[in-house]
């Protein structure tokens, strides 16, 4: 198998899903659209090289003015996975622009999601895990009626799915590594009164191998369901 890796930073690494990826002997390709340098690149390659695409978060929210034309960019992409039937995981931002993609819209949330995370199913039936999950957004996506919800916390969609897409709001593939990284370029500036890198850091070694577990689950699920039955 071969599947295409969108960052939208070089921070935005895949993080335990890459791990994943390499343990099942998966190729991958990775697409960074936002370089140190500055540079914008959307110019995605063809989605019908790949058997699966997955797309991960952002600093930013899909509703920012400064990223309108990536978005535009990956709705464009996202709609041609749909045509050629390629399956397609957004994971965060990834997830939002696909929300945007089915019709639907991102707002800003009265609730800021940081931490461990614990989602509830729909009844549709949660093919993995509740939790915990490692989560940082203070957005929620607004989905068309008929687009399936499979999880949900009070205050946001956390997972949906479209044809051969599902969109995810948390993440799973942060590490310890990963979200340190996050707080060392600037993220530490955004935690909210009461919460400091010591302790969302600690909060997140106590989870990280749980959440490490699930996230395969996660992953196996969606090559089982959308990529390994697409080959069958």
């Amino acid at each position: 198998m071969r599947t295409l890796l969108i960052s939208h930073e070089e921070a935005g690494r895949p993080g335990v899903i890459g791990d994943i990826l390499k343990s099942r002997g998966i190729e991958t390709q990775r697409h960074i659209i936002l370089g140190e340098d500055g540079e914008l690149n959307l110019n995605f390659p063809d989605p019908s090289e790949f058997d699966f695409i997955i797309s991960f978060g952002s600093f930013y929210s899909a509703y920012d003015p400064e990223v309108a034309t990536w978005v535009d960019a990956e709705e464009e992409l996202i709609n041609r996975t749909f045509d050629e039937e390629v399956p397609f995981l957004g994971v965060c931002f990834g997830g939002q622009v696909l929300a945007k993609a089915v019709g639907g819209s991102v707002e800003k949330s009265d609730e800021l999601e940081l931490g461990e995370l614990h989602i509830k199913g729909t009844s549709l039936g949660l093919p993995f895990p509740e939790g915990p999950w490692f989560s940082w957004h203070s957005d929620r996506m607004i989905l068309p009626d008929h687009i399936e919800v499979l999880a949900e916390t009070p205050s946001a969609v956390q997972a949906f799915r479209h044809k051969t897409a599902v969109g995810l709001q948390f993440h799973p593939e942060a590490t310890t590594d990963l979200v340190q990284a996050w707080l060392d370029i600037g993220g530490a500036n955004y935690l909210p009164t009461g919460m400091t890198t010591e302790i969302l850091m600690s909060e997140l070694n106590e989870i990280s191998d749980e959440t490490a577990q699930n996230c395969e689950v996660l992953v196996d699920w969606f090559i089982s369901e959308y990529v390994s039955a697409k080959k069958a």
